[in-house]
């Protein structure tokens, strides 16, 4: 008598466990609605048939999963969405979305910033010999095949940071490519940007700040002032700019400069060896009024405590209460009366 495991688990309320714990794949049920194994097959069809319900029907595997395997394919090869996005939007794991991928179209790199750095080239040539980028996008998805085919934003996204490194090298002499990251809203990261950048020849890249301790010296200063980071990344780019190196500092560099660096000690209830040392050396230029036995300076050198920022409007007065004139310019705190 041969057992069958349908009227098994048909009549078993952990069907599911069962399942997993047995490892048994239902052979006919896999080939109809595998999206994983049906992705090459069905990608292929599709470059010559458009109609879904005669791939499925073709094939011998049902609808939805033909319709998933194209909406999956044109999110990557023709939107340029990330794995991400199209695991999010098909609520499916990402290693799911790349293994159907790799599936439809065998030699496709999964590291699309290669891809794009390809076209990018492409496009640059055609940017340079005077095309507009509707013409640049006529003439490249003219030779392409249709999930290799790219679109306006592209070309859009590739001119304009050809464009913001270009003028970064005029003014500066050296191209900042977080803050071209920055100024097209990180579509591409700064690493993308960078190898961008070398490969079409138009910039030279500006490496990561290496801080002097005369530098370091200054921004401990700015920070016992209780100078916000604002302030102190202009003061510091203003005092050590030169020629050929201006700087621009992100606050968060400033930040992480001395809560990592300056202030780091093997004890949270000790002064830094490097910062007693910026104090002893640099003393004249900049600590001249530091008491270092002040117990607030000293709880300020050994952890890291943010600037106060002065808002246009008070918290307490939103909230009903009396507020010191004084308040902001001193640094008073407390609870303040009601009014």
């Amino acid at each position: 008598m041969n057992f069958n495991y349908r009227d098994f688990f048909a009549n078993n309320d952990d069907t599911h466990i069962i399942k997993e714990q047995l490892s048994i794949v239902d052979e006919g049920v896999f080939k109809q609605d595998s999206i994983k194994g049906n992705a090459k097959a069905v990608w292929n069809m599709y470059q010559t048939e458009k109609d879904e319900q005669k791939i499925a029907n073709k094939l011998g595997i049902n609808l939805t999963p033909v319709q998933q395997i194209i909406k999956i394919c044109l999110m990557k090869f023709v939107e340029n969405k990330t794995t991400t996005e199209i695991a999010n939007e098909m609520k499916l794991s990402i290693s799911t979305i790349v293994n159907i991928l790799n599936t439809a179209t065998p030699d496709w790199k999964r590291t699309h910033d290669i891809n794009f750095i390809n076209d990018a080239l492409e496009i640059y040539n055609l940017h340079k010999q005077g095309k507009n980028p509707e013409e640049i996008v006529n003439l490249i998805n003219q030779n392409r095949k249709p999930y290799l085919q790219i679109k306006l934003d592209k070309v859009n996204l590739v001119l304009k940071i050809v464009d913001i490194a270009t003028k970064q090298m005029e003014n500066n002499g050296v191209t900042n490519a977080y803050e071209i990251e920055r100024q097209i809203n990180g579509a591409r990261d700064h690493m993308a940007i960078i190898r961008l950048i070398k490969k079409l020849g138009i910039g030279k890249i500006r490496h990561r700040h290496i801080f002097t301790p005369e530098q370091d010296a200054f921004i401990l200063s700015c920070y016992l002032q209780r100078m916000n980071l604002p302030e102190t990344s202009k003061q510091f780019s203003d005092k050590f700019s030169s020629y050929s190196n201006k700087l621009n500092l992100y606050d968060a560099t400033i930040r992480r400069r001395i809560k990592d660096f300056i202030l780091k000690s093997n004890s949270e209830s000790e002064i830094s060896e490097y910062a007693l040392k910026l104090l002893t050396k640099y003393k004249n230029e900049y600590f001249s009024t530091v008491d270092i036995n002040n117990d607030y300076t000293k709880e300020l050198l050994t952890r890291y405590i943010p600037a106060e920022i002065v808002g246009v409007r008070d918290r307490l007065a939103r909230k009903g209460g009396k507020v010191d004139p004084t308040r902001q310019i001193s640094g008073q705190k407390g609870n303040l009366g009601p009014l």
